[in-house]
């Protein structure tokens, strides 16, 4: 019983420094070091992001996910077809760990 407790605790701490944002996509750029993909929404208004100290106001994808690719085209589609998007951040790093389309 108390391992389930345990686990329950460690989920619920990665909930708390996560959270789901909505909106239009402001910008999807590339980052000066030529592999961050940095992505603006607009309505986020969070300035101490550190997933790229060069924009410490938006979100990042991170390059070592296996679905680094896809989320990256996802991101370029929702862009071109001027649509909302949801994403779930790491509220510290502000490094993306879901999105769906709205």
């Amino acid at each position: 019983m108390k391992y389930v407790i345990s686990i329950l605790l460690i989920v619920a701490s990665n909930w708390a420094l996560a959270d789901w944002h909505h909106g239009k996509l402001g910008i999807v750029a590339i980052g000066y070091d030529g592999k961050t993909v940095s992505i603006g929404q607009e309505g986020f208004t969070k300035s101490d992001c550190t997933c790229y100290s060069a924009w410490p106001s938006r979100y990042c994808l991170d390059t070592s996910r296996d679905t680094f690719e896809k989320e990256y085209a996802f991101l370029l589609s929702i862009k071109a077809r001027d649509k909302s998007v949801s994403i779930y951040i790491d509220e510290t790093t502000c490094k993306i760990s879901a999105m769906y389309e709205k």
